[in-house]
């Protein structure tokens, strides 16, 4: 009988469980796991770090207005290229990459809707189209909202998220910051 003697080991067989992916998120601030769905009711801020994940603008619709109260205007207004403009891409090109991006067909969407049974006219600038950039179509879907409010006697707001005037538009662009002012 030997005085040493290597002992045998056993692997143990775990069966793997299949976790569905998208159920959680990692806070970049903390490196927290929040379950989406505790992350949806806290309106997209993790509640430990007061991380805020980004929100598109039908999301802070849903948040922000009254259930089943979103009636949605002007969606048939399309960005035109008068200028014909290229730099890299053409802006036709942009504008479709966009609009396959958001689902929208601008950086602005606009509408009726009740924010605690009070009718207003809301108009949302998406981030994610074109850093939510201010073209001719966007100011005249803002310059509607205000007029729909004054129209109606009813309160306008209107959430801006955006870089600036879209240059790709140039001239036309800028003339939305003074028409929407």
């Amino acid at each position: 009988m030997p005085i040493f003697h290597r002992p045998r080991y056993s692997t143990v067989q775990v069966k793997k469980k299949d976790i569905p992916q998208g159920l959680w998120q990692k806070c970049p601030a903390s490196g927290e796991i929040i379950y989406n769905k505790e992350l949806e009711q806290n309106q997209n801020v993790v509640p430990k770090s007061g991380f805020h994940f980004p929100i598109g603008s039908r999301k802070r619709l849903d948040f922000l207005l009254d259930e089943g109260s979103w009636d949605e205007k002007d969606s048939d207004l399309k960005p035109t290229d008068p200028l014909e403009f290229k730099d890299q891409k053409s802006y036709k090109d942009r504008v479709a990459t966009y609009q396959k991006a958001t689902g929208l067909n601008d950086s602005v969407i606009d509408g009726f809707g009740k924010i605690y049974g009070i009718p207003v006219s809301i108009a949302v600038m998406e981030f994610k189209f074109g850093g939510g950039s201010l073209g001719s179509v966007a100011g005249e879907k803002i310059t509607r909202t205000i007029e729909r409010s004054l129209e109606h006697k009813i309160p306008c707001v209107i959430i801006s998220c955006s870089g600036g005037a879209r240059m790709q538009e140039g001239i036309l662009s800028l003339m939305q910051m003074a028409k929407t002012s």
